[in-house]
């Protein structure tokens, strides 16, 4: 079936012995046994290299406290159980990782970034989360030459104007790219008109700009455009401005972890479930949003290049192997991004042996796949994916809730068509 890292039964086996990782542990290499058979991170056997040896050291930068943290650990969870499943040791190398929280905040990214590369002396930099931490550390590694790999962040300036060979999105799309779809989906569904609200900074700019190119392209119109300082937790001036501009439907993007429920709290509370369509980008429809809502947001619907509900081999022995690691929960965007990483990570050291600086960037690059956990997926020449995204619904199957893909947009690239 050809995608799944590295999970199969043998791996659904290793899973079932494994407890949750702690967050306060910096250094997280799994302990556990390397896969009996040579795998690529797609699940295609590969002829082995001989194993040159030595240790890839790993610095992780994801926001454990502060508004983001659930994100954040769902990050660094998504890395940790790739390596929990099939061992730290790939073709003779050891893969040992630091992990290191920057609580959401640009500066305390660069600074932990600087940590790591000047005292830990790491030979990748992986994260931050957030676009406009990852903006602040990614042209530093650069500098120095180390790779900088984003399994989350959705900065467009990432793999376009802000462009180098170090620097690769690995778990996700920009924030223009996953949501210009979605304009064209609600332009289809025959709405003329629509608000935005997005956060005030780099990701929410970039995640609105997409959805208005998609929406006015498709001959809808913009009407109104509200911005809110990252950080809010009490939406309801804001759902009173969406309920004021009238539009035929609201599009609404927050970062994930507590924004998401907040908002839904406030959009619900002040009656505009059942008189005001909506749609929201993916970090807002997340399962920690689900889990936190229940069954009051079935039928609400997101944009995303991640959908759990999807049908396919990978993603449901994905869905099966994260469950039984964290009691009964379903992964996240966030999950999905950690774990993609550190499969991509270790096809190139199954296939190439201990490799570092541009090699690195450049091996990964060059991986396609007909289906992984976010499905097709390839790179284009600026270090992006290029892959499908999902319109999803929220449903509920056999008891538990899950975005499930309606429509699919195959093979979406940066420059929005």
């Amino acid at each position: 079936w050809g995608a799944l890292a590295g999970l199969g039964a043998a791996a659904a086996l290793l899973l079932s012995a494994c407890a949750p990782a702690s967050s306060s542990d910096p250094t997280t290499p799994a302990e556990t046994s390397t896969p009996s058979e040579t795998q690529s991170a797609g699940g295609d056997e590969t002829e082995a290299p001989a194993a040159e040896g030595g240790t890839l050291k790993v610095g992780y930068i994801s926001p454990i406290t502060g508004n983001f943290a659930i994100a954040g650990q769902e990050m660094v969870d998504g890395w940790n159980l790739y390596w929990d499943v099939n061992g730290n040791e790939v073709n003779g190398v050891t893969v040992e990782t630091v992990v290191e929280d920057d609580a959401g905040n640009p500066e305390m990214s660069l600074t932990k970034a600087r940590k790591l590369v000047e005292s830990d002396k790491v030979d990748v930099v992986v994260g931050p989360l957030l676009a406009n931490t990852a903006l602040a550390v990614a042209a530093y590694p650069s500098s120095v030459g180390v790779p900088n790999l984003h399994p989350v962040a959705a900065s467009d300036d990432l793999t376009q104007r802000e462009a180098n060979d170090l620097t690769l999105r690995t778990g996700s799309m920009s924030g223009s790219q996953m949501n210009y779809p979605g304009g064209q989906w609600a332009a289809e569904q025959g709405h003329k008109t629509a608000v935005t609200l997005c956060p005030d900074y780099a990701f929410g700019w970039e995640s609105c700009a997409g959805f208005k190119q998609g929406f006015e392209a498709s001959g809808g119109e913009v009407t109104s455009q509200i911005w809110y300082p990252n950080g809010t937790s009490d939406f309801s001036t804001y759902v009173s401005q969406i309920q004021a501009a009238g539009a035929d439907i609201a599009f609404v993007v927050t970062a994930g972890g507590a924004p998401g429920p907040d908002f839904l709290r406030s959009f619900m509370g002040l009656g505009l479930k059942d008189s005001q369509d909506l749609i929201m980008n993916c970090c807002s429809m997340d399962q920690a949003t689900l889990r936190a809502l229940g069954t009051d947001i079935l039928g609400f619907k997101s944009i995303s290049y991640w959908a759990e509900g999807r049908q396919s081999p990978v993603v449901e022995e994905f869905n099966a192997a994260y469950g039984e690691r964290f009691e009964g929960k379903i992964p996240s965007a966030n999950v999905a991004g950690g774990y993609m990483t550190a499969s991509l990570v270790a096809r190139v050291l199954e296939e190439k042996g201990l490799v570092t600086g541009a090699d690195l960037v450049s091996a990964i690059g060059d991986i396609s796949f007909e289906d992984s956990v976010l499905g097709p997926l390839k790179w284009d020449e600026f270090n992006n994916t290029v892959g499908s995204v999902y319109i999803r619904e929220v449903q509920e199957v056999d008891g538990k809730l899950y975005n499930v893909p309606i429509k699919e947009f195959p093979a979406v690239d940066q420059w929005l068509g």
